[in-house]
């Protein structure tokens, strides 16, 4: 296993300056495994195209979507390209304020050869302060974030994480397939690392660190606390998601679980004082759940190569 190549995705939309970071940090990695970076560019208009276009360095490959596809739509085009344009072991991934530090990949690297048995892994996820990214705490499988969140061995199998520095193994993808994506953005990840989760198992490494330079360090799916009026309509979408993973991914009664989640949201915003945006935050609620119902897309696979 200590000759594992790797192939890093990035998928960016509309945030050049962090994007430029974000590269420097792939490529600047302690290990020679990094062998490609695919940038996934969802037609961002603030000079990301440009930019781009002028980078030299060979293992470099820019696919230009023609409009944007949310993250889950980024990353279901990355994994695509690295399965179909390279031979590379594994594909890194990662939005473009994921910033790693000069061996969070070669600690990844590490895991695999430790757990020959493993077909994903995550880093640990520290926001600017040092302090971890609440957003981008992996689920230890036997449940709960115990042994993750407060526990100190370095590595934990879990069931779900973040696409924030997450790696996994080219014969997984042809298993499971790809991230959905119709989910857009939120959702999609934790979505497709619960599927991968049931058929390899997966690995925090705490000693894989890396940095998310996000402008808030918030709770996941908090839209009773969220200040910010610009990331409404993402709610929207993941009530919708959640709902659809919690169907397929989980029993009767995570199901009824996470609907259960949804109405007392609804009852905090509305009667909680001093929630900024209630009314729109209600309808949001009741939307997006009335949508999750519905909402049921294929999974899609990749066109496996005959090995004859």
């Amino acid at each position: 296993m200590s000759n594992l190549t790797v192939t890093a995705v990035i998928v960016t939309y509309n945030r050049l300056d962090l994007l430029k970071e974000s590269i420097q940090k792939v490529l600047n990695q302690d290990t020679d495994a990094l062998k490609h970076l695919i940038i996934v560019n969802g037609a961002s208009t603030d000079g990301t195209f440009d930019y781009l276009n002028t980078l030299t360095d060979k293992r470099i490959i820019v696919e230009h979507l023609e409009q944007n596809l949310g993250g889950a739509g980024g990353f279901n085009w990355g994994m695509k390209t690295f399965y179909h344009k390279t031979q590379d072991d594994l594909v890194w991934v990662m939005d473009d304020d994921s910033m790693p530090t000069r061996s969070s990949l070669s600690r990844l690297l590490d895991m695999f050869n430790e757990k020959s048995e493993a077909g994903w892994g995550a880093s640990k996820v520290n926001w600017l302060d040092g302090e971890w990214a609440k957003m981008n705490v992996p689920a230890p499988a036997d449940g709960g974030k115990t042994a993750v969140f407060y526990g100190h061995d370095n590595l934990v199998e879990i069931k779900h994480a973040t696409f924030v520095s997450t790696i996994f193994k080219r014969e997984l993808i042809e298993k499971v397939g790809l991230p959905q994506k119709e989910y857009f953005i939120w959702g999609d990840d934790i979505e497709f690392t619960e599927r991968s989760h049931r058929t390899m198992p997966g690995y925090f490494v705490r000693d894989s660190i890396v940095i998310h330079a996000s402008k808030l360090n918030p709770n996941p799916g908090d839209i009773v606390g969220e200040v910010q009026e610009e990331r409404l309509p993402r709610y929207m979408l993941e009530y919708r998601n959640r709902l659809l993973t919690s169907r397929r991914r989980h029993s009767v009664v995570k199901y009824i679980k996470t609907l259960g989640h949804g109405g007392l949201d609804f009852v905090k915003t509305l009667f909680l004082p001093r929630v900024q945006f209630r009314g729109k935050k209600l309808r949001i609620i009741i939307r997006g759940s009335l949508n999750g119902f519905k909402f049921n897309p294929a999974i899609e696979y990749v066109e496996t190569k005959d090995k004859g």
